[in-house]
């Protein structure tokens, strides 16, 4: 796990698309039996914020130029690599809005992710969104821009967004607990027609050997993008009083065997899901 260059076959298409982003906040994931040159681009911190206002946008210019990206300053963050290639870490202070902080340690078979905010306004802030993007366009053998490998749980068994939606258009998940929370940004996605009942989402390899999966211990939607090849499962902060601070933890799990593996590693280390 390296901090992420702008290069490569993603910045490419983004750069062609006239979509850059700030990618000082994104780190270069390889697994041991990933092809030669494929890599996961976790872009760990696409937007943090809250409806008043963005703690953090990495999109350059700002998403929502009309109304929060009208009023946000972009501060470029980047990684205390120190400790890289097992360690990535930033304490990001925003003056005036808060602070977030983000720790990624890499294991054997998964990358560990502890993620915090902290309000550090007046009044309320929330209900604050995390949008946490693993990207798989620079992986071909696990890249599933049709959906038919991408998998949530539905509270009875694992199913396939291609099965669940009809077609591989992006829609959104919304996860159990949160009471239906969408961030305004992504109302205008469709919803999907399942309430998913575990804040993970997994995809399995071309050949059906092996599973990326990103889940949190509470996260609020789900959902894959085909352009990016990329996979989401948000995690839920709520809304903090003044000074109030909330912490999150997930995995980023990079193992052997297919879907169902890939679930049970997750429920093992989250057994607190409203539904599993």
């Amino acid at each position: 796990m390296w901090p992420y260059v702008w290069q490569g076959p993603y910045a490419r298409m983004r750069s062609a698309h006239h979509a850059d982003h700030d990618p000082g906040l994104c780190a270069d994931v390889r697994a041991a039996w990933m092809a030669a040159g494929e890599r996961l681009i976790v872009r760990s911190s696409e937007i943090i914020a809250d409806p008043a206002a963005f703690l953090y946008d990495d999109h350059l210019p700002p998403a929502e130029p009309e109304d929060r990206g009208g009023r946000y300053k972009h501060i470029p963050f980047h990684w205390d690599a120190s400790g890289a290639p097992r360690r990535l870490f930033v304490d990001g202070i925003v003056p005036g809005q808060g602070r977030f902080k983000l720790d990624l340690r890499a294991e054997e078979e998964f990358v560990d992710i502890s993620l915090s905010v902290r309000n550090g306004r007046t009044v309320s802030m929330g209900p604050m969104e995390w949008h946490f993007c693993v990207v798989g366009y620079d992986c071909p053998s696990l890249a599933d821009p049709q959906l038919e490998r991408t998998y949530l749980f539905d509270g009875q068994r694992l199913r396939t967004l291609r099965e669940l939606g009809g077609s591989n258009r992006t829609e959104m998940y919304v996860i159990a607990g949160v009471n239906g929370f969408v961030p305004g940004i992504h109302l205008t996605f469709p919803k999907g027609p399942v309430e998913a009942q575990a804040s993970v989402i997994i995809v399995e390899d071309i050949a059906g050997r092996h599973c990326a999966a990103l889940g949190f211990d509470h996260s609020y939607n789900l959902f894959s993008n085909s352009g990016n090849c990329c996979f989401h499962a948000d995690p839920y902060f709520g809304t903090l009083a003044p000074g109030a601070e909330c912490r999150r933890h997930g995995r980023l799990y990079l193992v052997e065997g297919k879907a169902a593996a890939a679930f049970r590693r997750y429920r093992d280390d989250f057994p607190d899901q409203p539904g599993i």
